[in-house]
């Protein structure tokens, strides 16, 4: 496994300046014309499509899975991530997520994460019935979801 510091994760990128404030004022446009419920389904089906792009590769085990996604992140700045088994079910941890900077108080933006992991459990034979969904956050730069069966 990979070690594991958030905070100083998150000091050290946060969100590129340049894009902020187009960020931003994209959030506050989608936010104007869109419930919540709707903005977090959207910002899945975003999630998904970069998976789609990013796509995960053969893991056979859930430490391959965490260090396969862990290169993705790397790759694109996006922090990195723990992932660990818990009785049916799998946690997800995902520590210095740009939009936890540029979109603070918008939970709906955890739709996103919870796209893109779905989206590689999918890649890898998530068996239906399963989906991956956000959870209350355990701090601003660490996010929380669960791959679970759906509700």
């Amino acid at each position: 496994m990979t070690s594991f510091d958030p905070s100083t994760l998150f000091r050290s990128r946060g969100c590129s300046r340049q894009w902020l404030g187009f960020v931003r004022a994209m959030a506050e446009e989608f936010a104007a014309e869109l419930p919540d419920h709707e903005l977090a389904t959207l910002m899945a089906r975003i999630g998904r499509r970069f998976a789609q792009g990013h796509p995960i590769g053969g893991c056979a085990a859930l430490d391959e899975v965490e260090a396969a996604a862990n290169r993705i992140w790397a790759d694109s700045d996006w922090g990195q991530c723990r992932l660990q088994e818990q009785p049916g079910s799998v946690e997800i941890s995902h520590a210095a997520a740009p939009l936890t900077v540029a979109l603070p108080g918008r939970d709906w933006a955890d739709g996103f994460l919870a796209g893109v992991y779905e989206g590689w459990f999918q890649q890898l034979g998530m068996l239906a019935g399963l989906a991956v969904s956000p959870q209350p956050p355990a701090a601003p730069d660490l996010r929380r979801l669960r791959l679970a069966r759906a509700a």
